[in-house]
């Protein structure tokens, strides 16, 4: 039998006429941090993920309190169960190494 083949005189067909798998989600970005609400040991957090492209400051990890420079994609989480509200709640937010945010 030839390889990858199923039937004798059979080819698979290409990868690229297959139809579309959804991505998964872990891959978005290491430790499968996405936008949306997570919720942690210590409460809820908005959680953004900010792209190189999009990362124009630099800002220091509260996890290591190492600096994140510019163009460095990071976490951008802030809580979603503040007490003052949510407005509050943006303007205390902190940026994160992804890993720094996914140990924490």
């Amino acid at each position: 039998m030839a390889k990858g083949a199923g039937k004798p005189g059979r080819r698979r067909g290409s990868k690229w006429q297959q139809g579309h798998r959804p991505l998964n989600p872990g891959l978005t970005m290491p430790g499968g941090v996405e936008g949306g609400t997570v919720r942690r040991r210590d409460g809820e957090y908005h959680v953004r993920r900010i792209t190189a492209s999009g990362a124009t400051k630099e800002y220091i990890c509260p996890g290591c309190r190492l600096p994140i420079p510019p163009g460095t994609p990071h976490v951008v989480a802030w809580r979603a169960d503040f007490i003052l509200g949510d407005e509050h709640a943006a303007a205390e937010r902190r940026h994160w190494h992804p890993h720094c945010w996914r140990i924490g």
